[in-house]
């Protein structure tokens, strides 16, 4: 079960907003694991309902988090009761990750804010801001653009070719399979077809650079 994120959870109420995807890394800022869980910060059970948005002391976050499974359990005292807990500091609207002290009684001491922080919604009392919150739905960030007329323009995009062999290897065959097999396990059903390949490839090379030393040695060990 999740800790509250604040003393007075009960201020706290679930609030609708746009959907956004958490990740694509654990937002403990010591974790340099990929996030596997869409966390709560306010359990459903606070909000009576599962809502992605809160409103504590009207102010609007985010209350989705991109967790490894590993920080998910500390969270939730899966395994070992909590190790850790997401604590939101109200004067800076900053969530912070704070591990649990053994030491005396329950004492949760701050490690550092969650990287990256839950958006945040600048719309008050159904009106726009001058400057509207502009939320990645990748990342969950927040970025600021000036005025809200007109739609936002379209991501530009270029094209990256690869030649592959095509004799009695397909190179192009092999490269899909390789693409689709690891877009299926990353869960990419919400992604745009069109950026599916991109995607998968940004997860698969940013993890084999995490783990570059393993890879190089079984990349000379299979040689």
């Amino acid at each position: 079960m999740t800790l509250a994120p604040v003393e007075n959870w009960y201020l706290a109420k679930g609030v609708e907003g746009p959907k956004y995807t958490v990740g694509p890394r654990c937002a403990n800022p010591e974790c340099e694991h990929f996030a596997d869980h869409a966390h709560h910060i306010f359990r459903r059970s606070m909000l009576a309902g599962d809502f992605h948005w809160v409103e504590v002391d009207g102010k609007t976050f985010g209350n989705l988090t991109g967790l490894c499974w590993r920080c998910h359990d500390k969270v939730t005292g899966n395994v070992g009761g909590h190790q850790a807990r997401i604590w939101l500091e109200l004067e800076r609207g900053l969530f912070l990750w704070q591990r649990y002290s053994p030491h005396g009684n329950t004492v949760f001491q701050n490690v550092g804010p969650l990287d990256p922080q839950p958006p945040t919604s600048l719309v008050s009392n159904g009106e726009s801001s001058a400057q509207e919150s502009e939320h990645c739905p990748f990342c969950g960030q927040t970025r600021r653009r000036r005025g809200t007329a007109g739609p936002k323009p379209r991501r530009r995009r270029k094209t990256w070719n690869v030649s592959v062999p095509d004799d009695a290897e397909d190179g192009a065959d092999i490269l899909d399979t390789f693409v689709d097999d690891i877009a299926l396990i990353l869960g990419a059903g919400d992604w745009h077809e069109r950026n599916r390949r991109y995607w998968a490839l940004i997860h698969a090379l940013a993890w084999t650079m995490q783990q570059r030393e393993q890879f190089a040695r079984d990349v000379k060990a299979a040689a």
